[in-house]
């Protein structure tokens, strides 16, 4: 393994998927202290917020599979060249029934599609959801580390996480110790 000083002159572009129906709630704001951490550390920082995006559910037709190119022509595609051009990729999601939003969940089932061609990537979970403590969060955390594993023989990793517990409200996660977290989380990218 590589020093985490060589790894992050590598990792300069970051990609945060923003998974939540609230375009200015509480994941949002989470994601952007991460993005002002990664941004202030020296990384290029590109958002997509998934609500604004037309992306279809996964047909399950393998077609992708020959070829690494979905048949479905919607928002997808460029989720898909940033997915490649970027280093570290960021979901950020609500909790919902302990797991992600139909959001994110239908914009990671696409990610079929490209799984034998991203390579080298360090995923980040930054979560967010009214659950009083991260117990209830086990559930997510499980989901987002089974995902990372799926994309393991790439050189892909699991950079780390960080969950906003009591954030229902859209302006709860304001003054919480852990936006100061998300910052340095994106500042250590």
């Amino acid at each position: 393994t590589r020093p985490a000083a060589e790894r992050r002159t590598e990792m300069r572009k970051v990609l945060i998927i923003m998974g939540s129906p609230r375009r200015h709630g509480n994941t949002a704001k989470f994601a952007a202290e991460f993005a002002r951490g990664a941004r202030d550390g020296g990384a290029e920082v590109t958002a997509v917020t998934l609500a604004e995006k037309r992306i279809g559910d996964c047909l399950g037709c393998c077609a992708c599979q020959s070829g690494g190119r979905c048949v479905q022509k919607d928002d997808m595609q460029k989720i898909y060249e940033a997915l490649r051009e970027n280093d570290v990729i960021v979901l950020a999601s609500p909790v919902y029934f302990y797991t992600w939003t139909s959001l994110m969940k239908r914009m990671l089932d696409r990610t079929f599609a490209v799984e034998p061609f991203l390579r080298n990537k360090s995923f980040y979970l930054l979560a967010t959801g009214a659950a009083p403590e991260e117990a209830y969060m086990k559930t997510m955390l499980d989901s987002f580390q089974q995902y990372v594993s799926c994309f393991c023989a790439g050189g892909n990793r699991a950079g780390g996480w960080l969950f906003a517990c009591g954030t229902r409200e859209p302006e709860d996660i304001v003054g919480l110790p852990v936006m100061e977290k998300a910052y340095r989380l994106g500042k250590s990218v």
